[in-house]
């Protein structure tokens, strides 16, 4: 079933047909055509069995008829409906397969009316993908180096100026994805030359690796992703950039998995940074929220899971820890407990029944700025004094909050309606702590796109950090085809 899919597909997209005045899905072969292009789409996202089952019966030559084609659109646009309705988190989770796909009577009796006006009627089903003509392109190219074979080139680092079959394997790869320009075969095809190291750092940027041009086991690993499964991931990650039906027109974006941060004003970007977010036992979680407040020279006022999973147990290691760190020990009435009082309570009766706030300083956890957004996950974005921890390629290190590297710019554009540079930087110098609300209030949306396209037409990829897409049922395997 996978080669009679992916042939009767692509063959497909080949025929051009300007039939009008067609009452039946095989009259209208351009409107067909687009109907199991959106039945494809859905289906390599594994968005719902049903729909999968529905766009296999349509496509397959055993099966296929008009009905089939009846259900397929029946189905999609069930499912749109109920897209519709989904709110912000269930849109990046694609909580979609429970949907009940059940057509309505408009739904039907709009089918039943179409006539030759079938083509109309499926392009209304169309998303509103950002380049929805290049994501076709891709996802075509991607399902035709699919029925080919992709053996795993997995093998030994390889790094510039090597020689051999492996750098053969590598030069062959990287053409087929597009990373290494077509052009005349080198003298020698076999040497890791600079040409094929551009290629392997150009790979290696659009997939959020170290940029270094050496190919080790993270590269490898995504060298040797099947391109059907590259499909699925660039076909998930779009469905869920649809995260509501408008914008505002300024907004926060953190891509999580992307690890960046990018500051829309006016529908423009003016400001983008790295991030760290959350460590996959202590996820970043998919939120919508907004900013409220900019605290200047934050304290740190230390959840109780970190004080019982992290500082407690190294205070047994190291007594002199809290001190150095800038800690204040505080009981239930608010009142600064001593050391030997705090001390005798954890070593003597092996308990710790206090709070933990950091004080203002070079070693606070959160930096000079936190931007305070309400939810019910004590989550928030925030400066950091450790800067050296932006420069890795996987940054899922923090207990869930987003520290941003560019800080001080985002807080600075935050507060410009009423607070210069200069007043804001003599009140970061005086180590003070003030709550500054912000002129309006900025939503910021936390999502998990692990695939986009480039300026250049190419996808991007990232890790899937969280294991959102793990276990994806493939349309054209025999054993994902449902009865």
């Amino acid at each position: 079933m996978k080669r009679t899919l992916v042939t009767s597909w692509l063959c497909g997209l080949c025929l051009l047909s300007f039939t009008a005045l067609a009452s039946t899905w095989q009259e209208a072969p351009q409107a067909r055509l687009q109907l199991h292009q959106l039945g494809l789409e859905l289906a390599l996202a594994d968005v719902h069995p049903e729909l999968t089952r529905r766009w296999q019966q349509a496509v397959s030559a055993d099966t296929a008829s008009e009905a089939a084609d009846d259900r397929l659109w029946l189905g999609l646009a069930a499912f749109w409906r109920q897209w519709a309705t989904l709110d912000f988190e269930q849109r990046q989770y694609l909580r979609t397969h429970k949907l009940v796909l059940t057509a309505s009577e408009e739904e039907v009796a709009r089918l039943g009316a179409a006539g030759e006006h079938r083509l109309a009627l499926v392009r209304e089903l169309v998303p509103g993908y950002g380049d929805y003509e290049a994501l076709k392109a891709q996802l075509a190219r991607l399902l035709a180096l699919a029925d080919e074979p992709w053996p795993a080139i997995a093998g030994a680092t390889l790094r510039p100026g090597e020689r051999g079959d492996a750098v053969l394997q590598l030069r062959r790869r990287l053409q087929r994805l597009g990373d290494l320009p077509p052009g005349p075969e080198p003298e020698d095809p076999g040497l890791f030359d600079q040409t094929l190291a551009a290629a392997v750092a150009a790979f290696q940027h659009r997939h959020g690796l170290t940029v270094d041009g050496v190919v080790g086991p993270h590269t490898y690993g995504w060298l040797d992703l099947p391109p059907r499964r590259r499909a699925q991931l660039l076909m998930r990650s779009m469905l869920r950039t649809l995260i509501g039906d408008s914008l505002p027109a300024s907004y926060l974006l953190v891509n999580i998995p992307e690890y960046r941060l990018r500051l829309y004003q006016n529908r423009v970007s003016v400001l983008e940074s790295d991030v760290i977010v959350g460590r996959d036992s202590r996820r970043t979680p998919i939120m919508h929220s907004a900013i409220t407040n900019v605290v200047v020279n934050p304290p740190w006022n230390v959840p109780r899971s970190i004080i019982n999973k992290d500082i407690v147990p190294q205070l047994y290691r190291d007594p002199g820890y809290i001190a150095r760190q800038g800690f204040e020990v505080i009981d239930s009435a608010g009142r600064v407990v001593p050391a030997e009082e705090w001390q005798y309570v954890l070593y003597m009766e092996n308990r710790f029944p206090f709070r933990l706030r950091q004080k203002p300083g070079s070693s606070n956890a959160l930096g000079a700025w936190k931007f305070h957004l309400p939810n019910n996950d004590a989550i928030y974005l925030h400066d950091t004094p450790a800067r050296g921890l932006f420069a890795r390629d996987s940054r899922a290190l923090s207990s869930g909050c987003v520290r941003v590297a560019n800080a001080e710019q985002l807080a600075l554009w935050l507060l410009s309606a009423n607070w210069s540079p200069e007043r804001l930087a003599e009140l970061k110098a005086s180590q003070r702590t003030r709550w500054l609300p912000v002129s309006e209030p900025l939503p910021v949306f936390m999502v998990y796109w692990r695939g986009w396209l480039g300026a250049d037409g190419l996808p991007r990829f990232r890790d899937d950090i969280y294991d959102f897409d793990k276990n994806l049922a493939d349309p054209f395997l025999p054993s994902q085809r449902q009865s």
